[in-house]
């Protein structure tokens, strides 16, 4: 069919409809609009795979795909993973019917809900409203797409000085651009500068609660989130549920993060809420409330491309600890393939294998499971592999060996208190609660220690020595993120000092903020230890660009 041109001609879209008269059906009202490079995709797995390879600039996606995974977690996920570029559309189409579970299991809004039969009209009604949206903020969208965080927020300043219609986005992008450079203060009177236009934008209010928490001020972030999920217009904003949860988590109340996360689960009950929740009880020793919600997981998402290992893993093992090993063992034979290519799911399903066989009273087996366990594990890591092999070596006797992994896990990341609440439960379900000092506090202490002596050389000028030193620790723990990030500045702070520029510690420190967004993606320490790079290789090329 030919196109007519149209200011939608330049559009690059994706149809996602397991129907062919569907996909049929839109490519020629997407023609009749002028749009003619339409790719299709049948499925969630078929569309992914565009998704990442192609810049598409509008997707319309059926929310009922008739597949393991519906429109509405293609969606989340494809959000999550940040495969949606800023100048790209999502239309989610939807029947009439099916509307009200679209809304209420709505994680992140789509830009368009379009409810079946559509027209080409309806399409191109929505197009001309959200192109128009798109055209005045398109600087800002470029910079971002590019990651020029700087450029975005001069783009942002540029479009606030019209004083147009837009003027209230640009604020909101430029709030978001300054938390993801780290930039926290700054955020904060992008906010505040909003509200004193509308108190009542949740966003704002959101994003100063999220500016709080970035700059370390738990108990500002809590108050702003409590009094945004209590309010009429919040009490659905996902996102303040994560905020205040993370808050109490950082103030050292773990039991009533997890009381958020399950108001949240309420209000949304999606794979995600359930997932967060139930990880959460789990670690707060809520089997139950870890029981219900990671079943309801593991069967939403059972060989969707939303699946993770992990939420197998941990319903097998909170089976175990609730003394179902049969129910257990179940589940762990009954794990679709695609979870099992996980790394660390052969380590972890064997040690919680070896634990349930032990509890069955079947020696034999749990020691074949063990031994396997072991052999699977390539290094104790801060992870429920480690943590599992631990316990099962604990429950058949070898305390040495469960109490060396659990000091090995806590030494891999020291300051992690989810990781040391889940040494905590392990050690008093296998009747080992009076080492609790002996395993996290010595562990930690000893890494501690090998930072503060780092440190020490440093502030006694002793720079080379110092780098040895934490470099020495990265070694010996390259995934213990404290450690990390120190290595991080200190070799930024060497470079200022010496007004060197290093390519050798450049690298280094760009594999070790690598590292950290991968352990730790989207924390508000690693995003300041990112801007902390940023200005210090600016600080060190300002005289190479003055000369020339």
């Amino acid at each position: 069919m030919a196109t007519t041109l149209t200011p939608y001609s330049q559009l690059h879209a994706l149809i996602i409809d397991d129907m062919s008269v569907q996909q049929t059906t839109l490519r020629g009202q997407l023609a009749s609009l002028g749009i003619g490079k339409v790719d299709v995709a049948s499925n969630a797995e078929d569309a992914l795979r565009q998704v990442r390879a192609k810049h598409f600039h509008l997707i319309l996606c059926d929310y009922n795909l008739n597949s393991r995974t519906d429109g509405q977690q293609l969606f989340e996920h494809l959000r999550e993973l940040d495969l949606l570029p800023p100048d790209c559309l999502f239309f989610m189409i939807t029947a009439e019917g099916g509307y009200a579970s679209v809304a209420a299991a709505t994680e992140h809004k789509p830009d368009a809900y379009l409810l079946k039969p559509i027209t080409a009209a309806d399409i191109g009604e929505r197009l001309r409203t959200l192109l128009d949206r798109r055209h005045a903020l398109l600087p800002i969208s470029q910079c971002l797409r590019k990651h020029d965080l700087a450029g975005a927020v001069q783009a942002c300043d540029e479009a606030l000085a019209l004083k147009n219609r837009w003027f209230v986005q640009a604020l909101q992008l430029k709030g978001q651009t300054l938390l993801h450079m780290g930039r926290p203060e700054d955020a904060k009177t992008v906010y505040r500068q909003a509200l004193d236009l509308r108190a009542d934008l949740v966003w704002a209010q959101l994003g100063l609660a999220r500016a709080h928490k970035a700059a370390g001020q738990f108990e500002q972030a809590r108050m702003i989130a409590q009094d945004i999920v209590a309010s009429h217009h919040g009490e659905r904003h996902l996102a303040a549920y994560d905020v205040l949860a993370e808050s109490l988590e950082s103030l050292g109340d773990a039991q009533g993060a997890m009381w958020v996360l399950k108001d949240a689960a309420r209000v949304v009950p999606s794979s995600k809420r359930h997932r967060l929740l139930g990880e959460s009880a789990y670690r707060n020793g809520d089997l139950d409330t870890a029981k219900a919600s990671l079943s309801q997981v593991a069967k939403a998402t059972r060989n969707s491309v939303v699946a993770q290992s992990s939420d197998v893993l941990m319903l097998a093992q909170t089976l175990v600890d609730r003394g179902e090993v049969s129910e257990a063992l179940g589940v762990l034979a009954d794990t679709p393939g695609g979870a099992t290519h996980c790394a660390v799911f052969g380590p972890a399903s064997q040690a919680i294998r070896a634990q349930a066989l032990a509890r069955k009273g079947d020696a034999g087996g749990a020691a074949a499971a063990l031994e396997q366990a072991r052999q699977l594990l390539r290094k104790p890591k801060a992870d429920l592999a480690t943590v599992a092999l631990a316990r099962a070596e604990l429950v058949t006797g070898d305390e040495q060996a469960g109490l060396a992994l659990l000091q090995q896990a806590v030494s891999a990341d020291h300051e992690n208190p989810r990781v040391k609440q889940l040494i905590g439960k392990a050690l008093a379900d296998t009747g080992h609660e009076d080492k609790l000092a002996q395993v996290i506090e010595a562990a930690a202490a000893g890494l501690e220690n090998r930072v503060k002596a780092a440190k020490t050389l440093f502030r006694d000028s002793r720079l080379v020595e110092a780098l040895a030193e934490i470099e020495a620790a990265v070694h010996d723990y390259p995934e213990n993120t404290a450690v990390l990030l120190q290595a991080a500045q200190m070799n930024c702070l060497s470079l200022r000092l010496q007004k060197l520029l290093d390519p050798v510690v450049l690298e280094r420190v760009q594999q070790y903020l690598a590292r950290l967004d991968k352990l730790l993606p989207g924390n508000d320490r690693v995003t300041q230890m990112q801007r902390y790079f940023r200005e210090t290789l600016e600080q060190l090329m300002a005289p190479q660009k003055l000369a020339a």
